[in-house]
């Protein structure tokens, strides 16, 4: 009687060009996965080519999707620009330069879990986006839009308890991007904290990967609001 494997299987894109040609990134324990440029993606793909946040992966139990997340270079499914699609085994995804090839394995492959936190062999993961590895700390918080139509805009956080970002023109952080709420978020001063709290946005507050309604901001954080990136940090 033939053997039915029962296995757990889990996906896995493994980069087939460049400098990290070969690496495997294993899409597991989650249900959402950010993929891009930045050292605050579950998927940090290291070549400029790649946008900050560029795109998405989806589970749900065996099923996976991909969704590009508004990039001018789009994403390619074999070889077709798609704003999302199914993955199926076998199927080459490209971002930017980098081509990577989607499969479903066992949980016992080896290979890196997707996850927010940088790799334990990056001596210095956030230098590549001017992170905090590299910098000297000075005195003032601030919110950096570090991708997006408003990229180069900060916010220094001083001079009050609550600061609000969304597309209104009431807001501390004024952004342009569509995709963002007139009322998206607000960070507040507790202490010597700073915690951003989501305005019932309608596309969500993601902060390193993850999405939030409150949380505790560290130094280096990178906050994803639509198609907008913010980094949170001392300039």
């Amino acid at each position: 009687m033939a053997r039915i494997d029962l296995g757990v299987k889990i996906g896995c894109l493994t980069i087939e060009n460049g400098a990290e040609q070969g690496k495997r990134i294993l899409l597991k324990d989650l249900s959402v996965f950010e993929a891009g440029r930045s050292p605050g993606n579950h998927v940090c793909l290291k070549d400029p080519s790649v946008a900050m946040s560029h795109f998405r992966v989806y589970r749900k139990g065996d099923d996976f999707s991909v969704y590009d997340l508004g990039t001018k270079r789009g994403t390619l499914l074999n070889g077709t620009p798609v704003e999302k699609g199914p993955l199926s085994p076998g199927d080459r995804l490209q971002v930017g330069d980098v081509v990577l090839t989607f499969d479903l394995v066992d949980e016992a492959t080896p290979g890196r879990i997707a996850s927010s936190a940088p790799d334990s062999d990056e001596r210095d993961a956030q230098a590549m986006n001017g992170g905090v590895l590299t910098k000297t700390r000075a005195s003032i918080p601030s919110l950096v839009v570090i991708d997006g139509q408003d990229r180069g805009k900060h916010l220094a956080l001083v001079g009050k308890e609550q600061f609000r970002v969304g597309r209104s023109v009431a807001s501390d952080l004024k952004l342009v991007d569509g995709k963002i709420s007139r009322d998206h978020c607000m960070v507040e001063a507790v202490r010597d904290q700073f915690i951003i709290i989501d305005l019932e946005s309608a596309n969500g507050t993601v902060v390193n990967g993850e999405r939030v309604r409150k949380t505790v901001l560290k130094e280096g954080d990178m906050i994803r609001l639509g198609y907008t990136m913010l980094k949170y940090d001392r300039v």
